[in-house]
């Protein structure tokens, strides 16, 4: 948290000055094991117990039929797909929330000081469209703009060598066409993107690791999992032996086996349609699940 600038100190709650207009509220750790057997620890706000905010907290994120574009139009300009995860992302952010805690026995010699969260901590209920703020920002400054009918999808224009094309080399180009008075160039270089999922980043380009180097050193990201797109939101991608670029979620419906055989001691029966052709479940009148039965379902 330190490491963050998450809290900003006032001292200890004897002498120090409890900041005026600010909300005391408390935190609480959340522990998790990932699939892989990491363990993960984070420390949460307790949003929960601040006013509702009298500005919009959404941020969006990029739909999978986008991701699918972004994926497809990469593929189809021979761009190279990356996918990246931003580490500890919303503590990249800074809060517009008045909020404090007084400090447990867990922050050591600190105990009992007054905290003052200057960071977007998780549970914050603005954290996410501060982060949502912050990437935006990071991208503009790379040449991005985002797409119109997919405002997480964002892009940005390449000359043909390879460099980023300038708003004068822009001007340059012969208007292929006009639509609600806006003039749309035809020009001799290409598109790179960029989908957000949160945190997650798929990124279409022909030099990824420039976009992650500047990620990582200009923007002081701290990034994990970067690689040649194998496995994001779900669904596992790899190339078949002519090299086509195929998807499918191998590893969700795996686990789905296993836990089916875990409840019901056999394996699932395999089927090519997610329900019988005849089923008619508007007409079910069978009783209902009871508290365990429904845990199952």
């Amino acid at each position: 948290m330190f490491e963050y600038n998450v809290f900003e100190d006032r001292g200890h709650r004897s002498t120090g000055q409890r900041p005026e207009g600010y909300k005391q509220i408390r935190l609480h750790l959340v522990y998790a094991c990932k699939h892989d057997g990491r363990r993960k620890a984070r420390i949460v706000a307790g949003g929960h117990l601040t006013d509702p905010p009298l500005e919009s907290v959404y941020s969006g994120v990029v739909s999978l039929r986008g991701l699918r574009m972004v994926i497809f139009l990469s593929e189809l300009n021979k761009l190279s797909v990356f996918q990246t995860d931003i580490g500890n992302a919303f503590l990249e952010a800074r809060t517009t929330e008045k909020v404090y805690v007084i400090a447990g026995g867990e922050f050591g010699s600190y105990k009992d000081h007054i905290f003052v969260i200057v960071g977007s901590l998780y549970g914050l209920k603005t954290s996410s469209k501060r982060f949502h703020e912050v990437l935006n920002d990071v991208l503009r400054e790379m040449g991005f703009f985002p797409c119109v009918a997919e405002p997480d999808i964002w892009m940005r224009a390449m000359n043909a060598d390879g460099t980023v094309m300038s708003d004068e080399d822009k001007k340059k180009e012969q208007p292929a066409f006009t639509y609600e008075g806006v003039s749309r160039p035809i020009f001799g270089g290409y598109y790179e993107y960029i989908a957000s999922y949160v945190d997650d980043l798929t990124i279409g380009s022909r030099d990824p690791d420039s976009i992650l180097q500047y990620l990582q050193v200009r923007a002081k990201f701290k990034l994990k999992g970067s690689c040649e797109i194998n496995y994001l939101l779900g669904c596992d991608y790899w190339r078949d032996s002519d090299g086509v670029l195929c998807s499918a979620p191998k590893q969700y419906l795996e686990r789905m086996e296993v836990e089916y055989e875990r409840l019901f001691g056999e394996k699932p029966r395999r089927s090519r349609a997610p329900m019988d052709p005849n089923a008619h479940p508007e007409l079910d009148q069978s009783e209902f699940l009871d508290d365990e039965q429904t845990k199952i379902y």
